[in-house]
C-alpha cells in the first residue's frame, strides 16, 4: 500500500493528494495513514473531501464500524434538511456536550446559514426566551433528547406541530451522529484544527 505522502491514483483518484500527521500530541496517537484498507484510502486521499483531525483518529475503528460512523456523518450533510435548522441542532448538541471541537466547526457554518449572533448565544447559554416560536421547539427538543434521551409529550407534540416526522427523526439522528463525533473528539483528544471547515 502507499506511503501517507503518497497519491491516490492507484485508487482511481487523478489529482494528487497528500495528507500530514498532526503536529500537536493527541491523548490517543492518530492511526498512520500508511497501509490503510482500500475504502480508508480511498476517502483519505479523495482530493474533494476534508481530513478533519476527528476523521483521522477515527480510523482507529475497524472498517465496518469506520463506514458506518463516516457514512452517517456524511449523510448528515446530504440530506434534504434546512441547512440553518441543522446547524442550529448541531451546535446545541455541540454546547451540551461541551465539544469545543464541534464549536469551533460548526458557529462558523449556522452564522453563513442565517444563525445570527443573537440566536447563537441563545443556544449555548443564553435566554433561549429570544428564539422565535419554531426554533425554540427544536432547541428544546433538541435539548431533552440529548440530556433525557426520552423528551416529553409536550416537546414531541410541539415539534410534530411545527415539522414533519421525517424532519423530526432526521433531526434525532443528526443528534446521535454529533454526539458521537464529540465522544470521538473527546476520547482521542484530536486537536481543534487552525481554520473551521467552510463547507462539507
Amino acid at each position: 500500500m502507499s506511503s501517507a505522502a503518497d497519491s491516490a491514483v492507484s485508487v482511481g483518484v487523478t489529482a494528487p493528494v497528500t495528507r500530514a500527521m498532526p503536529k500537536s500530541p493527541s491523548r490517543i496517537p492518530y492511526p498512520s495513514l500508511d497501509n490503510l484498507s482500500p475504502s480508508k484510502h480511498a476517502r483519505v486521499y479523495d482530493p474533494t473531501k476534508n481530513l478533519l483531525n476527528v476523521s483521522h483518529m477515527a480510523l482507529h475503528a475497524c472498517d465496518a464500524l469506520w463506514g458506518t460512523q463516516a457514512a452517517l456523518g456524511r449523510a448528515t450533510i446530504d440530506a434534504d434538511l434546512d441547512p440553518r435548522l441543522r446547524e442550529l441542532a448541531v451546535v446545541r448538541v455541540a454546547w451540551l456536550q461541551k465539544s469545543d471541537y464541534e464549536l469551533f466547526h460548526h458557529v462558523p457554518l449556522a452564522t453563513r446559514f442565517g444563525v445570527t449572533e443573537t440566536e447563537l448565544a441563545a443556544i449555548t447559554g443564553g435566554n433561549l426566551d429570544s428564539l422565535s416560536g419554531s426554533d425554540r421547539v427544536l432547541i428544546d427538543f433538541v435539548t431533552q433528547v440529548v440530556c433525557d434521551v426520552n423528551p416529553s409529550d409536550a416537546a414531541l407534540s410541539a415539534m410534530r406541530a411545527h415539522h414533519s416526522d421525517e424532519f423530526l427523526f432526521d433531526i434525532v439522528v443528526v443528534i446521535g451522529s454529533y454526539m458521537l463525533t464529540a465522544r470521538l473528539a473527546a476520547v482521542g483528544g484530536v486537536q481543534i484544527e487552525d481554520q473551521p471547515v467552510k463547507s462539507w
